[in-house]
């Protein structure tokens, strides 16, 4: 790693360190952010509950480990399609087996779009059930009446998974009952299905971080495990269950779960006054971690103890808020009554819940206080705190930033993983860069770092966000002090297909990911429970300044419509490939509509998004710089 000095603004300084070896620091000047306390009331800034963060399927992931000259064999409910996933350590052969016993040979092919089978993309219909799959059939088969079964052989020893959605509308949802993910402590899932379907037998594979698989059986209907190592944990759970009308149901839900070592409790809150300034101190982390701590500030006003404001700020080991005492002159609360309510504090790069205390006063009075006349509405001081007064030093192996000119300009930023630039630059006429961080895989936190330090010789910038690049100039606007708080103009951040909560593949990716190679790994970040949580430090003046669009596949009447026909299965529609229209909302922020014909990125059946002309010409000509 090198270690390099660039400065803008006053604001970033990257430096080599002063002990010989001491890996290079990102200095960077922390927000301390600040919400009013309607974010509070309406639930903007406050956690989730975890039974609302559990995982939906209506899909199985079986998996298929097959000796040498090994067959397996599965019947195909009615109304059911399948994809076959075979692993990179061998070759399958699959034959769907008619009612007659008639094998009908399947040819893998055309395994990058997937394809469905038979005329189009309406996939090859048999009475009552479609298989759609990443093969194509050697010739039509006919179509004939009866049960229909999917067998797979192997010549060698291979792995692999076949992915069946049965067709019947029944789904399952299994939840973590605590949101902390904790080393030593145990975590509890449960399960349930829809429609009055009865679960009959459960059972969990765990793969550590380490890589070993476990399989936990349910006890007393639920799954128990205990972590002993810090890391992702990639766990599917399956259930076999039985319908109203008796008939066998196989499900599956994916996750990843993100276990952490304990962290020091909240025991205690001392302050300093400084000024009209309270600094709040929660003590250290023994796991001297990068956390972001947040907390509700409450007071008594006319007998009645009511909220004055929601605090935030990205921390080291030493935990800490600053209170500006504005914020209780607008409350109009006494302030000798101030306490923290719903204090919590996460891993900044995994969002794992790390500690928690639902009441916390502050030890001592307030002497010295210099109480301000309250403003007519919040002041951007108020809401982002003093440039400059906290800062943070982050060991990064920092990409150079002496490629990239001085100026005011739109940032164009992919997203996980990518290869490259998304957008289609020729679509843009003003001042634009382009980030650059191929190949990754970064929490929300380290990729808005990123951002920061590619950025620092600009005067000031707005952000063109693709998929987690909408959600990483979030970040860094919300928790750093940036280019982006000097950007002018009307749209600070624009953002296409960008997971606000999550998406669903987050977890399947960390299932199927050591098997098949695929992916630069699992991102908790990007999971269903560690972006909702994650959006949980977001208040609305944030979100406010993010304009975003979905995209999703064309859907043509009496069509087998899809933009990936793998992640289909395990999707709701309308999806883009990758994010479901749901699951890509940001709420309090400005939506800018939904489009069909569009899937989230090159090599799907529809074009990727970030090459829609239409859309790009708006952002270059709404953007701030």
């Amino acid at each position: 790693m090198r270690g390099l000095k660039a400065i803008s603004a006053g604001l970033v300084c990257l430096v080599n360190g002063v002990v010989l070896g001491e890996p290079p620091r990102l200095d960077v000047a922390t927000k301390q952010v600040a919400a009013p306390p309607s974010d509070i009331v309406s639930g903007v800034v406050r956690l989730p509950e975890p039974e609302d963060l559990g995982v939906v399927s209506r899909s199985a992931l079986i998996p298929v480990d097959l000796p040498a000259g090994g067959v397996w064999e599965r019947d195909l409910p009615p109304g059911a399609r399948a994809v076959l996933l075979p692993g990179r350590d061998g070759a399958w052969t699959a034959a769907l087996v008619s009612p007659a016993g008639e094998p009908r040979t399947l040819d893998r092919a055309d395994e990058h779009r997937g394809v469905a089978v038979g005329s189009g993309s309406s996939g090859w219909i048999a009475p009552d059930r479609t298989f759609a799959s990443l093969a194509l059939p050697v010739g039509r088969p006919g179509l004939e009446d009866g049960d229909w079964t999917l067998r797979v052989e192997s010549p060698a020893p291979a792995r692999g998974f076949v992915l069946i959605e049965p067709g019947s509308g029944i789904e399952m949802y299994t939840y973590a009952e605590r949101l902390e993910a904790l080393v030593g402590a145990p975590i509890v899932l449960r399960s349930e299905l829809s429609r009055n379907a009865a679960i009959v037998e459960l059972w969990a594979d765990v793969r550590g971080p380490d890589g070993r698989t476990d399989r936990v059986p349910a006890e007393r209907g639920v799954i128990r495990f205990t972590p002993i190592q810090a890391g992702e944990h990639a766990v599917r759970v399956h259930a076999i269950g039985l319908d109203e009308t008796g008939e066998r149901i196989e499900l599956t839900t994916q996750h990843i779960l993100h276990a952490e070592r304990p962290s020091s409790p909240f025991d205690r809150a001392s302050h300093s006054v400084d000024g009209r300034l309270i600094d709040i101190s929660l003590g250290e982390d023994r796991a001297e971690r990068r956390s972001v701590v947040a907390a509700e500030v409450w007071g008594e006003r006319d007998g009645r103890m009511v909220p004055v404001c929601w605090l935030a700020r990205v921390c080291a080991a030493a935990r800490s808020l600053t209170l500006d005492a504005r914020w209780i002159s607008m409350a109009g609360v006494d302030p000798g009554s101030i306490e923290l309510r719903a204090v919590r504090a996460h891993d900044a790069d995994s969002m794992t819940l790390v500690a928690w205390r639902e009441r916390l006063e502050i030890d001592g009075d307030l002497e010295g206080l210099v109480l301000p006349q309250a403003p007519d509405a919040a002041t951007r001081g108020m809401i982002h705190g003093v440039a400059g007064r906290s800062r943070l030093g982050v060991p990064i192996d920092v990409p150079p930033a002496r490629g990239t000119p001085p100026g005011h300009r739109l940032l164009l930023v992919h997203g996980y993983c990518s290869g490259g630039n998304p957008f289609t630059t020729s679509h843009f006429d003003g001042d634009i860069a382009v980030f650059s961080d191929t190949q990754q895989n970064r929490s929300n936190d380290a990729f808005a770092l990123r951002i920061l330090s590619q950025t620092a010789p600009m005067k000031s910038f707005g952000v063109a966000g693709h998929s987690q690049g909408g959600l990483a100039a979030l970040h860094l606007y919300t928790f750093y002090f940036s280019g982006m708080d000097w950007a002018r103009g009307e749209r600070l951040i624009q953002s296409v297909g960008s997971p606000y909560q999550g998406t669903p593949l987050a977890g399947n990716a960390a299932v199927l990911g050591d098997l098949f190679g695929a992916g630069c790994g699992s991102n908790s970040d990007l999971s269903t429970s560690g972006a909702v949580q994650w959006l949980s430090l977001i208040p609305t003046s944030s979100r406010q300044n993010v304009w975003y669009w979905t995209t999703s596949f064309e859907d043509r009447p009496f069509a087998f419509d899809f933009c990936n026909i793998v992640s289909d299965l395990l999707l709701s529609d309308p999806d883009d490939g990758v994010i479901e229209r749901s699951r890509g909302q940001l709420p309090g922020g400005n939506n800018r509509g939904h489009r069909e014909g569009w899937c989230h990125t090159t090599g799907m059946r529809d074009p990727a998004q970030c090459t829609d002309p239409s859309r790009n010409s708006e952002i270059d000509e709404r953007a701030r710089r």
